[in-house]
């Protein structure tokens, strides 16, 4: 699960921080993140080794490995994918902190060979739960079809060589958005024409097991990110792959990071009407005033 390390960045990846000096010393916490360009900002700090009053290592992962290890108690903290809240043990999600898009995710795409409303069979992206889970929904409550699923991986072209359809996230998702030669739906921006509310993909997932300060750490390390913004952005570009302009886009305009109420409106929407569709259990409720 190890990603690059971005030269002059202070990038840290399953690396163990020290807990700062004069605080106790217990037990290494453990932190996975996502490890796609959308992630970067939340876990900037992290990377960098931002003091915390504890020990910790942050590791990345796929989106679905994230909520996996998560779930198997591996770390305390984690990115989880939306979709995958429904299957986990109690869990607090933090509501301010996560991956969210009020318009084209740009990443998230559902990308075919025939129109949506002909789609029979959909390769899913097994690095995506809530991707998979939001074209299942869309593609049932908007062209009235249900594809069966299959899984698989990319390049675009060996998954469409499976189905007529084909998920796709990340930075796959990113490099080929808007040139893919293919009937392309963007979800995010699929999902915002239908409801008019923001788009919630992952949010920060903390476990009952987690020391005192880490949300004060996780908070603090897409501050980190704010504050080192500049430097960032172009070893972000050159690690991943995407231009230097594409990146801020896509960073400063195209997602947030930042959860408003729109977000968690948006968010309980989705869950409320996957559950609707079948096409998930029931959510739990992420916070008090739910």
């Amino acid at each position: 699960m190890s990603e690059d390390r971005g030269q002059g960045t202070g990038v840290r990846d399953q690396e163990t921080v020290p807990p700062q000096p004069g605080a106790a010393m217990s037990d290494t916490v453990e932190i996975v993140g996502v490890r796609f360009l959308n992630a970067r900002p939340l876990l900037a700090g992290l990377q960098a080794g931002l003091p915390a009053p504890f020990s910790y290592r942050l590791s990345t992962a796929e989106p679905a490995e994230c909520a996996e290890q998560f779930d198997a108690g591996r770390a305390v903290a984690g990115l989880v994918p939306v979709a995958a809240l429904p299957f986990l043990p109690i869990v607090r999600a933090l509501p301010k902190l996560g991956i969210a898009a009020r318009g084209a995710a740009k990443s998230v795409l559902l990308i075919s060979r025939v129109p949506p409303e002909e789609i029979r069979t959909l390769t899913a992206d097994a690095a995506s739960r809530t991707s998979v889970a939001l074209a299942r929904l869309l593609l049932a409550e908007r062209w009235g079809v249900r594809p069966r699923v299959v899984a698989g991986r990319p390049p675009l072209e060996a998954m469409l060589a499976e189905a007529e359809a084909a998920v796709l996230i990340g930075d796959p998702a990113l490099h080929v958005h808007g040139c893919s030669g293919r009937h392309e739906v963007d979800l995010g921006a699929a999902w915002v024409e239908w409801t008019g509310l923001p788009f919630v993909f992952a949010v920060w997932g903390v476990g009952s097991g987690a020391p005192v300060g880490i949300d004060a750490l996780l908070e603090g390390s897409l501050a980190y990110a704010r504050e080192h913004w500049a430097e960032l952005l172009p070893w972000w570009a050159e690690a991943h792959g995407v231009g230097r302009e594409e990146t801020r886009r896509y960073l400063e305009d195209t997602l947030t990071y930042r959860l408003d109420d729109a977000d968690r409106q948006g968010l309980q929407e989705f869950f409320r009407r996957a559950a609707a569709a079948g096409v998930l259990p029931p959510a739990p409720k992420l916070w008090p005033t739910d």
